[in-house]
């Protein structure tokens, strides 16, 4: 289906750009987001610590004395999620009434060294370290490390609500993007397929030109498609005007050649020998010009309706085998069309009832019926049976070609069913022989509208 459809290939190939696009914006987003979160969650301990050594005070035994109140009460709340120590000498010196219970591990730091950490232990804090040297009223330096630690639920709670309000606008932005894209290719594509429209309507034999308006980009292959389409008219014009000279042109020796050899005072050899090429040549131009006649690949036909032209056939076949007294019977729906030029059907249909006729016993039975698809009719077929003797296995084949007879006693130049089957292999038809009902021959022909497989 991908490659069938340029505008799906291009939605596909830019839906799949924009949605990358945006998942690695996201996926940026985020990670700048927690970055942020982090540092500022650095910052808020850092200040706590410089709020801490504000607060508090080394007397010189040693005893810290820490402010009544502190600024922020949490340090005063147990369990409040932020949580206050001083440590010296490696030993925990104070800590916050929020820390009762609360161990934290110590890093020995250096003055003015700082350490943020996330620590994992019974419960998840980030720790800020902070390693100061502390000199008491006698001139002593005390070296200490203060640590601030909050829960790092805070942050993660801050992180997720950050990423689902992040990919729901992203998510709903994707779709916004993803519905005006497809809006914009379908309307940038409109002009290829009014282009492929007119194409399809010329082949119908709907119109004879593309018409437009076509943007810049088109304007030029709309010209050069009509050039063609009208040299391809102009050519088969000629070509078959030249046939039709030819043809008269050829009538008139070929006459002068069959009565010269029909004199009494030629050898009989030599008239046999002048009658046969004579016969010959009728044959090979009789064929030729039927053959370079017929118009093939529908593109460019109007639809015709068949059931009429097979009535008016046997009107013409009643008359011309009326003594034979042939009882034919066409079945078939009058509304069933089919595209095929006029001749091109006269000559099809006609050369398979006049088979029906000449080879029958009393019986001949035309059957036109649609073919059918998920989408209406698609074609034709035809059939044609007759109550005659039919056709031996080892000939079937034999009498498609130019020139050959199932019965060589029979008159006629052996042409008829070959150009049938070139005409049907010229539209992208079929063409079937199987026993017919009464024993006698069945032929049976499908030709599948323009663009359907047979």
């Amino acid at each position: 289906m991908i490659r069938g459809s340029l505008s799906l290939r291009l939605t596909l190939a830019a839906g799949t750009v924009l949605l990358a696009f945006l998942g690695l914006t996201g996926v940026a987003l985020e990670k700048a987001f927690r970055d942020a979160a982090r540092k500022a969650m650095e910052d808020r301990l850092q200040a706590h610590i410089y709020a801490l050594l504000a607060t508090f005070d080394i007397d010189p035994k040693g005893q810290v004395h820490m402010a009544e109140h502190l600024l922020d009460q949490r340090f005063s709340r147990p369990g409040s999620g932020l949580y206050g120590f001083v440590f010296m000498y490696g030993q925990p010196l104070w800590r916050s009434s929020s820390a009762l219970g609360l161990e934290l591990p110590l890093t020995p730091l250096e003055s003015g060294q700082r350490r943020f950490t996330l620590w994992r232990g019974p419960q998840e804090l980030w720790v800020l370290y902070y390693g100061v040297t502390w000199e008491t009223e006698t001139g002593h330096l005390v070296p200490l490390v203060l640590a601030v630690a909050e829960d790092a639920d805070s942050l993660v709670r801050q992180v997720t609500d950050f990423r689902r309000t992040l990919w729901s606008w992203l998510g709903g932005l994707a779709l916004l993007l993803l519905s005006a894209q497809f809006g914009i290719l379908h309307w940038g594509l409109k002009p290829l397929r009014t282009i492929a429209d007119d194409l399809e309507a010329i082949e119908a034999g709907r119109k004879r030109r593309l018409q437009g308006p076509y943007p810049r980009e088109l304007a030029g292959l709309a010209r050069n498609l009509n050039a063609l389409l009208d040299s391809e008219r102009a050519h088969l014009e000629r070509y078959r005007n030249t046939l039709a000279d030819l043809a008269h042109s050829l009538k008139t020796p070929l006459a002068i050649l069959r009565g010269l050899g029909r004199q009494e005072d030629l050898p009989e050899a030599v008239r046999d020998t002048l009658e046969e090429q004579v016969e010959r040549m009728q044959h090979l131009v009789d064929y030729q010009l039927q053959k370079a006649a017929a118009r093939g690949g529908r593109g460019t036909l109007q639809p015709v309706a068949p059931l009429p032209v097979l009535h008016r056939i046997r009107a013409t076949l009643d008359k011309v085998y009326a003594d034979k007294g042939v009882r034919c019977t066409i079945e078939g729906d009058p509304e069933l069309q089919c595209y095929l030029d006029e001749g091109d059907l006269y000559e099809l249909a006609g050369n398979l009832l006049d088979n029906a006729y000449k080879w029958c016993r009393r019986r001949v039975c035309v059957g036109l019926l649609p073919l059918g698809s998920r989408d209406g009719p698609s074609g034709i077929r035809l059939v044609v049976e007759d109550d005659g003797p039919g056709i031996p296995a080892d000939r079937r084949r034999e009498v498609l070609k130019r020139g050959v007879r199932a019965d060589q006693s029979t008159h006629g130049h052996g042409i008829g069913l070959a150009i049938v089957h070139e005409l049907i292999r010229l539209h992208h038809g079929r063409l079937h022989y199987r026993t017919g009902r009464w024993g006698g021959a069945r032929w049976e022909v499908t030709l599948p509208n323009p663009g359907e497989n047979p």
